[in-house]
């Protein structure tokens, strides 16, 4: 009987995993089917072009004076002009020129450059017999107490079974243990204890 029941079983969690397996090889099979439908709302991109910087105007070419036939002005005072108008043009057209925008990866390498000259190289490897300068006092300190004799000691105590020898502790736990209801006269001894030997 228990034979014909398990193979029982068998049968439907074998039929089972078959129906799963092929509703989702059919469930897969109509994704692939649907997928060139898909094609059509594809994302579009689309480039837009750098607007073209406005350039300023050109300079008109410098104005000539008229000649005049009046002897009161002097062709002297005339010439000076002319040379200092082409002065400013020579100087605006210069800057112009040297005024030239650097481009990102010409400020990205300028800056790695400067990080470089700023900070030594890091060295990465490990050294583990390198001597290691004491905390300094500035503010800093230690996270931990340095490691004593004594530590080492009452660390080895602690692996057989022994502790500190200080009683006070143990002392201080037993009376807060017995406070809680314990016997009174466990209590005035643990007391006395405490009287003696903690304060």
């Amino acid at each position: 009987m228990a034979q014909g029941m398990r193979s029982g079983t068998v049968s439907i969690a074998l039929a089972a995993t078959v129906l799963v397996h092929v509703g989702i090889a059919w469930w897969l099979l109509t994704l692939r089917q649907t997928s060139p439908a898909r094609e059509s709302d594809a994302l579009t991109v689309t480039w837009i072009e750098r607007p073209v910087p406005v350039l300023p105007p050109p300079l008109s070419p410098p104005v000539s004076v008229p000649a005049t036939t009046d002897p009161a002005t002097p062709s002297s005072a005339r010439a000076p002009r002319s040379s200092a108008l082409q002065a400013v043009e020579l100087a605006t057209q210069s800057i112009d020129d040297e005024v030239s925008l650097p481009t990102a990866s010409a400020l990205l390498e300028q800056a790695g450059e400067w990080a470089r000259q700023q900070a030594p190289a890091a060295d990465f490897s490990r050294d583990p017999l390198q001597h290691r300068p004491p905390p300094a006092a500035d503010g800093r300190f230690a996270m931990r107490d340095p490691v004593s004799v004594e530590d080492v000691v009452i660390a080895v105590g602690k692996l057989f079974g022994g502790g500190p020898s200080d009683p006070c502790p143990r002392i201080r736990r037993n009376i807060a243990n017995l406070g809680t209801g314990g016997d009174a006269e466990l209590t005035a001894e643990e007391i006395r204890r405490l009287q003696q030997y903690c304060l």
